[in-house]
C-alpha cells in the first residue's frame, strides 16, 4: 500500500536540514532564579554605597529583616521561573497563595520595621515631596532589576508570560524594598506601606508588561 502523503520538496528539506541547530536546554527553575540571586545583590550594594544606611538601623534591622524580605522576593522570582517550565509550572491556587502570602509578609515585616525603627520624618519639605521622591527613586531603582530579569528571563516558554512577568516584576519590587526601607530616612507607617508599596506594585505591572511583550515577540517569531 501506498503512502497518499505527498513528500516534502527537496529545497525544503535542504533549507531545514541547514538550519538545525543545537538547542541548549533552559535550566531548571531553581537554578534559573538562582542566577537572580547575584544581580539582585550587586545592585542591592550599588544602591548601599550610592545613598548610604541610615545611622539609627540596628542589625536586627539591617540583617534580619531585610534579610527575610530578600528571601521572599526571591521565593517570587522561582515561582516565575517554575512559569518559564511547562511541565514544571505550579498551580493556579499555588501560585495564587504564595502570592497572597508574599503580599502579608511584607506588610508585616514593613510594621516590624517600624516598631523597630524611631520615629522619624523628612528634614526638608512636605512628606508629600518626600514620599514622591522615595516612590520614584525605588520604582527606578526596582525597573532597572526589571530589565536584568527579564533580559535572563528572555527565552522563557511560559504559557502565561503576564503572569511570570508580574511575579519576578513583584520580587524585584520587593528585593529592592528590603533596602529602601534602610536607606530611607522617613520612618512613617503611611510613608512605608505608600510611597514604598506603591513602587513595588508599580514594578509588578511593568514585569507584567515586559512578560507579556516578550510572549508576544516569541510567538511572531515562531
Amino acid at each position: 500500500m501506498m503512502d497518499p502523503s505527498p513528500k516534502p520538496p527537496e529545497a525544503l528539506i535542504q533549507a531545514i536540514t541547514q538550519d538545525l541547530r543545537p538547542v541548549k536546554p533552559s535550566p531548571p527553575p531553581l537554578p534559573l532564579a538562582m542566577r537572580m540571586v547575584p544581580l539582585a545583590l550587586v545592585f542591592s550594594w550599588l544602591i548601599f554605597l550610592a545613598m548610604g544606611v541610615r545611622r539609627d538601623s540596628g542589625p536586627l534591622l539591617t540583617w534580619g529583616v531585610s534579610s527575610a524580605q530578600f528571601v521572599v522576593a526571591m521565593a517570587l522570582i522561582w515561582i516565575a521561573a517554575h512559569e518559564g517550565t511547562p511541565a514544571g509550572r505550579l498551580p493556579s491556587k499555588m501560585v495564587r497563595a504564595a502570592s497572597a502570602a508574599a503580599f502579608v509578609a511584607v506588610v508585616l515585616l514593613t510594621l516590624l520595621t517600624a516598631s523597630l525603627t524611631p520615629p522619624g520624618g523628612p528634614a526638608h519639605g512636605s512628606p508629600w515631596i518626600a514620599g514622591l521622591a522615595c516612590g520614584l527613586g525605588s520604582t527606578i531603582a526596582g525597573a532597572i532589576l526589571i530589565l536584568l530579569f527579564s533580559w535572563t528571563f528572555r527565552k522563557s516558554v511560559a504559557a502565561r508570560p503576564t503572569v511570570a512577568g508580574a511575579l519576578y516584576g513583584a520580587g524585584a519590587g520587593v528585593a529592592i524594598n528590603a533596602d529602601w526601607r534602610i536607606i530611607c530616612p522617613v520612618s512613617t507607617l503611611p510613608h512605608a506601606l505608600g510611597a514604598h508599596g506603591t513602587a513595588i506594585l508599580a514594578t509588578m505591572l511593568l514585569g507584567a508588561c515586559l512578560g507579556r511583550i516578550w510572549g508576544a515577540r516569541r510567538l511572531q517569531t515562531r
